[in-house]
């Protein structure tokens, strides 16, 4: 297997919208390289990850495999690397990549292979909460780049399938120099890929960013030794807001019950999911709770929209409030993990 770096100087993203979510956490660009769509037979030949240093330049490291042999080396650095990092950027990479190397691994005999960052998945947040699904003909990350102005930062000029036909004939090429060439123009795809990934990556200002994490779920950043608590499913109903996900490290079991000092319901099991709730208040069209009953520290619920004297509007007129019931829930977990113990 061989590992290639390159150091890249783009221009940082940010905005006050993944501040709110993403605020004080590492994360890096993932994408693979297979010779197939179906993992019950097609190994990983190329991994690539990219990442933001301390002094503003990005490191980019692409693991290749000069046989499939080596998919086997290959995934075991990869989820050593992916598991340094609160958060990983991909594009459809919750239905494909992520999916695909855990299957994989599985083939190789790496039966406790898992990839324990939470998935910014680009493509789900283009395709369900944002315009671009009925003004493009193609959400694809390329037509995102045109869309976006970007298709001119693009060196790569093969598809994923050209890429697959590149590789065996790297596999079978007797000549060096035209063996690394076809190494070359394999890894400029995935390289591209990456890099383009993150440039794109300010189309979120364009989509319904709350909503998207509503749906998807977020991170949680790790307080009082806890591991991160990510986020996967949220149901608000008239009587509970369950707030459902898993933490980053299984293995800690734990169980409370809501009393008039601990106004919510916790459970963990061993395999890392949690499931947290509390009770909502019902009035008409409305659903809400007492936040100062919930919380010791309510200043930054009361500087939200749904903020009325106290309580915190979750839901109005029978619409949901997404940015409001994504913040409690935040809160809601930093106050269990600051109020319990990691053992």
């Amino acid at each position: 297997m061989k590992i290639i770096e390159y150091r890249h100087n783009l221009e940082h993203f940010s905005s006050g919208l993944m501040e709110r979510y993403f605020g004080g956490m590492s994360f890096c660009v993932f994408d693979i390289e297979t010779l197939g769509l179906n993992p019950a037979f097609c190994p990983v030949v190329l991994a690539g990850v990219m990442t933001a240093d301390a002094d503003g330049s990005f490191l980019l490291t692409q693991y290749f495999a000069e046989t499939p042999d080596d998919e086997k080396e290959l995934l075991i650095i990869l989820e050593d690397y992916l598991n340094r990092f609160d958060c990983i950027l991909t594009y459809n990479g919750r239905h494909f990549d992520v999916p695909f190397i855990k299957k994989r691994a599985a083939q190789c005999g790496l039966n406790d292979f898992s990839v324990k960052p939470y998935n910014l998945d680009l493509y789900l947040i283009v395709n369900g909460h944002s315009p671009f699904r009925q003004t493009l003909r193609s959400l694809s990350q390329s037509s995102i780049e045109e869309y976006m102005g970007l298709s001119t930062g693009r060196l790569d000029e093969i598809s994923g399938k050209e890429s697959v036909e590149l590789y065996y004939r790297y596999l079978d090429c007797p000549n060096p120099a035209l063996k690394a060439s076809l190494m070359d123009k394999i890894l400029l795809h995935n390289h591209d890929d990456l890099v383009q990934l993150y440039r794109i990556l300010p189309v979120v200002k364009q989509a319904d960013m709350h909503s998207a994490m509503y749906s998807l779920g977020f991170p949680v950043k790790g307080e009082n030794c806890w591991p991160n608590m990510n986020v996967s499913k949220i149901k608000l109903s008239a009587g509970n807001l369950v707030i459902s996900g898993t933490i980053s490290e299984a293995g800690y079991a734990y169980t409370c019950f809501a009393s008039p000092l601990q106004p919510y319901e916790m459970n963990i099991s061993e395999d890392g999911d949690f499931e947290l709730s509390v009770t909502v208040e019902k009035y008409k069209g409305s659903l809400f709770v007492n936040i100062r009953a919930l919380l010791t520290d309510t200043a930054s619920l009361e500087m939200l929209g749904g903020h009325v004297n106290g309580f915190l509007i979750l839901c109005s007129d029978n619409k949901r409030n997404p940015l409001e019931v994504n913040m409690l829930a935040r809160e809601l977990l930093r106050k269990f993990m600051g109020e319990t113990p990691y053992i």
